[in-house]
């Protein structure tokens, strides 16, 4: 599961082309280090060919959900088989740039947080995302723990290496929705 994680693009900016950085300068400011839902954040999504950058809010809405409430995950293993999510994952997959991501450990008397984060100084969740009134929401996808991190939560977001980006957009997508990453960790509290 994520339910809260960090994105600094003002400072990691060498991890982009520069062309893009110019062409969304506004986007490569945001700096948040406690991304929670509901908060806008940088999605990438590709449109005729190109990827783009636009600030979007985390959470899909839906008029089944209890009123205030927004699905800010979705599992993997059934995002093709929901009505509500078959065809987001058709045909509005994105990508969430982040540098590391929190989970929290309940403990017998308090709850214990992580950070986690990929070898990488941005990595890319897996995401959907849906366009209401001219404003963009998402909702990260997630899956099975690796092994390695399933002490802290049974479920972790499905990261996408940079080198798989154009995979995640390509036809064949499905092949990524239970791929996974090396996760580091590190206890913060």
């Amino acid at each position: 599961m994520c339910g809260r994680y960090s994105l600094n693009l003002k400072d990691n900016q060498s991890y982009f082309k520069q062309e893009t950085i110019n062409n969304f300068k506004s986007i490569f400011e945001y700096s948040n280090g406690n991304i929670s839902p509901s908060t806008e954040a940088p999605i990438i999504l590709l449109q005729n060919s190109k990827y783009l950058f636009k600030q979007s809010r985390w959470g899909l809405l839906f008029d089944w959900l209890p009123k205030g409430k927004t699905l800010f995950n979705i599992r993997s293993e059934t995002v093709q088989e929901k009505s509500f999510s078959n065809k987001l994952i058709a045909n509005n997959r994105c990508l969430i740039p982040f540098n590391y991501y929190f989970e929290w450990k309940n403990t017998d008397t308090h709850k214990q947080k992580f950070k986690l984060h990929t070898e990488t100084t941005v990595s890319f969740f897996a995401a959907v995302f849906n366009l209401i009134d001219n404003t963009y929401y998402f909702s990260i996808l997630t899956k099975s723990s690796l092994e390695s991190i399933e002490f802290i939560h049974k479920r972790n977001p499905v990261i996408i290496n940079k080198s798989k980006i154009n995979h995640w957009f390509s036809k064949s997508y499905k092949t990524l929705l239970e791929s996974s990453e090396n996760i580091k960790y590190e206890l913060l509290n």
